[in-house]
């Protein structure tokens, strides 16, 4: 195997953590993402690799509030992105809760996410808030949290056809104001004041050309964008991404060209990586392997997992993480990509490994370093999936 690049020391990956948080919130199309795009391309620039900023154009959210208000209390949270809106001054209708036997006119609390029901959240609950809609009601509200009660949002998978009901995600540190509202009865006013607007983001792309333009080359993708600092939930990613980079340009030469995609519009139904593909048709499944290097990986207490496309990539991936000393993973069934890009490879009939998983502040405000990175894990999970990518080469 060639050398471990340098940028898999635990050092390197903590700077780059560290630097990547500092960027702020990564929602798409944000001031974050876009520094982000901008310090990728200098680091890949370091390295001898040129790259360019391929624009896409996705449907940006603003919100001027999001709030639910009742006779003696109130609360802020954040609208499914691919929920509907109220009109100005919002909606105002009896509380309920979720399983009311007569919700026609009524803003519902889905008190059952409370005690862990994942069909709020589910990504593809637009059957479930459709259903409600047609029942009558007017609103939803939806408290959620992490272990500490910040709230946690859930990614927009129908943001190019949203339903129609407004939803609103609260932290479920409010749930007790919430259920004392309810048992207060009477009305309330749900708020979700916003609009969406044609705008553009940016994925990083590049390519290392091979030397036998005949062979089938390899994607390597990660996702830079999601709705916090997501320290953790990106990071590790696009550390390794960078190292892996990095790595290849250093060799004398390889067989195959290798293309990298970090693409933005993760939290949006994977809108970057869409486009990416729109403009290479042929590549989905045209490529010999898909590397996907997705949420989580190395975060501190993560639940990681691993999937390939096949017995081979599977075994291999699997020997490669247990060379690197990774153990306690759930290695999915072969042919099984999980939730992370590498689904829309196996929509596409592609051939994909997938390293994705979750942590306890995943998708949570307090992604940050201190709560979630540990930069020795990383350099291990970077390790075997150096070990992969060489062994893909020839």
């Amino acid at each position: 195997m060639p050398p471990i690049p340098a940028g898999l020391d635990p050092a390197r990956i903590e700077a780059r953590l560290r630097a990547y948080e500092a960027f702020g919130i990564h929602r798409t199309g944000w001031p974050g993402d876009d520094k982000t795009t901008e310090w990728l391309r200098a680091e890949l620039g370091a390295a001898g690799v040129a790259s360019e900023a391929q624009r896409f154009a996705f449907p940006r959210v603003e919100v001027q509030r999001a709030r639910l208000t009742w006779s003696d209390g109130f609360v802020d949270g954040e609208p499914m992105y691919d929920g509907g809106f109220t009109r100005i001054g919002g909606l105002t209708g009896d509380l309920g809760e979720d399983g009311d036997p007569e919700p026609f006119g009524k803003i519902l609390i889905a008190t059952s996410a409370m005690k862990g029901d994942r069909k709020w959240v589910a990504p593809e609950a637009r059957a479930h808030y459709a259903a409600l809609e047609n029942e009558g009601v007017l609103g939803i509200v939806v408290p959620i949290g992490d272990a500490e009660g910040e709230i946690i949002l859930r990614n927009a998978e129908h943001i190019r056809q949203p339903f129609g009901v407004p939803v609103l995600q609260v932290a479920s540190k409010h749930a007790r104001y919430l259920n004392a509202a309810l048992l207060q009865g009477g009305e309330a006013t749900l708020e979700v004041d916003g609009d969406r607007l044609n705008s553009r983001a940016t994925n990083v792309i590049a390519t290392l050309p091979g030397s036998d333009e005949s062979a089938e080359p390899i994607v390597v993708m990660t996702p830079k964008s999601g709705w916090f600092t997501c320290t953790a939930e990106r990071g590790g990613g696009i550390a390794i991404w960078l190292s892996l980079a990095e790595g290849l340009a250093a060799l004398p030469a390889r067989r195959r060209t290798v293309h990298f995609v970090a693409s933005s519009g993760h939290e949006l139904h994977h809108q970057g990586l869409e486009e990416y593909m729109k403009q290479r048709p042929a590549l989905a499944k045209g490529a010999h392997v898909w590397l996907h290097l997705g949420a989580s990986i190395g975060a501190k207490r993560a639940v990681a997992r691993m999937g390939a496309a096949d017995e081979a990539l599977h075994s291999a991936t699997t020997a490669a993480l247990a060379s690197a000393g990774i153990e306690g993973y759930e290695a999915m069934e072969v042919g099984q990509p999980g939730g992370g890009e590498a689904r829309n490879i196996a929509q596409h009939g592609g051939r994909y490994v997938t390293f994705l998983g979750g942590h306890p502040y995943f998708h949570s405000p307090q992604d940050t370093f201190e709560k979630a990175g540990d930069p020795a894990s990383v350099a291990r999970w970077g390790t075997a999936m150096w070990t992969v990518l060489t062994g893909l080469l020839d």
